[in-house]
């Protein structure tokens, strides 16, 4: 995941964005297989695994600490 992407997804499971402004902003082959599409997003809302969320938030503080350079 590109460095955006990783905050798109939190702040979508933070219910801070809509899932058309995640769409606009995150790229279709980034994005979890539950939330790829809208109906997608409906269907799966709020199940998406855990652990993805927490990958994300590591990846950013990685970065934030110049750990990870992508």
């Amino acid at each position: 995941m590109v460095k955006g992407d990783d905050l798109f997804l939190i702040r979508l499971e933070a219910n801070e964005i809509s899932w058309w402004e995640y769409a606009r902003n995150v790229s279709p082959g980034s994005r979890p297989q539950q939330y790829l599409t809208y109906w997608s997003f409906l269907k799966n809302r709020g199940k998406l695994p855990r652990r993805l969320v927490k990958e994300a938030e590591w990846r950013m503080e990685a970065r934030r600490k110049g750990l990870l350079d992508t």
